[in-house]
C-alpha cells in the first residue's frame, strides 16, 4: 500500500481524547491530514471501512521473533510482516534468541535487521541476566545504548533477590522498565497445573498460587526500594492482582 489513501465511513477511535465517531479519514504522504464526515479526494486508493474500526497502530509489548538462532520458527522479516497484517505498528521483542540477547552486539543485530524491513518498528527487550540463567547480570548499559527498551528474562524467574535488586537499580538508572516473570521455582518444581481439588483428584502435581505471589510481593518491594518501573507478566493468581493493587495504592 502506498502512502496516500482515503478511509471511508469507519468508526474512528482516538484513545488520546476519548473521541469515537463515524467519519472519513484522509492520509497523505503517510500522515493523517483530514478527518471529516465526508471527504472527497480523487486519484488515491479508497478503503471502504463501514462497520469497521479505524484505530491508531497497535503495540505488542511481548513478541517472540526467534532471530537470531531459531529462524525456522520465526524471523524478524516474517514476524514484522505478521505484525503489520494484524494492525500492529510497533513490537517489543523478547530476548529468548540464540545466542540470548544479553549483549549490545545482539541488540544491534536485531535493530539493524529490522531497519531493512518496511513496516512496523521493532524494539528489542534485552535479557536481565547472562543467558537468561538468573545469575550474572547481562550487559544492560550496552544493550540500552544499542536500542533495548526494557530488560526481561522472559519466562525465567530471577530467583536471586540480590541479582534482581541490582538489575532494577540499573534499569532505574537507564530509565527502562523490568518486564518480570514471577515464579518461585522451589514451589513450582515438577508442577503441571494449578494446585487444588482438580490436581488432587487427577493425581497430578500442582503449582500453588503462592509460587507466583511470593515473587510478586518480593519484586514489588524491590521496585519500591529502587524506584524502578516493573511490568509483571504472565499473571495467573487473584492474590497477585491484589498485591499489585496494594502496591499501586502505596504509590
Amino acid at each position: 500500500m502506498g502512502k496516500d489513501w482515503l478511509i471511508k465511513g469507519g468508526t474512528i477511535i482516538d484513545p488520546s481524547t476519548g473521541a469515537q465517531e463515524v467519519a472519513d479519514l484522509l492520509v497523505e504522504g503517510g500522515r493523517i491530514t483530514g478527518i471529516a464526515p465526508s471527504i472527497a479526494k480523487e486519484g488515491i486508493p479508497v478503503i471502504e471501512a463501514r462497520g469497521l474500526w479505524v484505530v491508531p497502530g497497535l503495540i505488542d509489548i511481548h513478541v517472540h521473533f526467534r532471530d537470531p538462532g531459531y529462524e525456522y520458527k520465526e524471523t524478524i522479516e516474517t514476524g514484522l510482516a505478521a505484525a503489520a497484517a494484524g494492525g500492529f505498528t510497533q513490537v517489543c521483542c523478547m530476548a529468548n534468541t540464540l545466542p540470548v540477547n544479553d549483549t549490545g552486539a545482539i541488540t544491534f543485530y536485531m535493530v539493524e535487521k529490522a531497519k531493512k524491513v518496511e513496516g512496523p518498528l521493532l524494539h528489542p527487550v534485552g535479557a536481565i541476566t547472562k543467558g537468561q540463567k538468573g545469575e550474572g547480570l547481562a550487559e544492560i548499559g550496552d544493550m540500552v545504548d544499542q536500542g533495548a527498551v526494557a530488560i526481561s528474562d522472559d519466562g525465567n524467574p530471577v530467583m536471586n533477590s540480590e541479582v534482581m535488586r541490582r538489575a532494577m537499580e540499573y534499569a532505574s538508572h537507564f530509565g527502562i522498565p523490568v518486564v518480570d516473570h514471577c515464579e518461585d521455582k522451589n514451589l513450582s518444581a515438577g508442577g503441571s497445573i494449578h494446585e487444588g481439588e482438580v490436581s488432587a483428584r487427577l493425581g497430578i502435581k500442582g503449582i500453588p498460587a503462592a509460587s507466583e505471589e511470593v515473587m510478586v510481593a518480593r519484586d514489588l518491594c524491590l521496585a519500591r526500594q529502587t524506584g524502578t518501573h516493573i511490568h509483571i507478566q504472565h499473571l495467573s493468581s487473584r492474590g497477585s492482582v491484589e498485591l499489585i493493587k496494594w502496591a499501586k495504592e502505596l504509590g
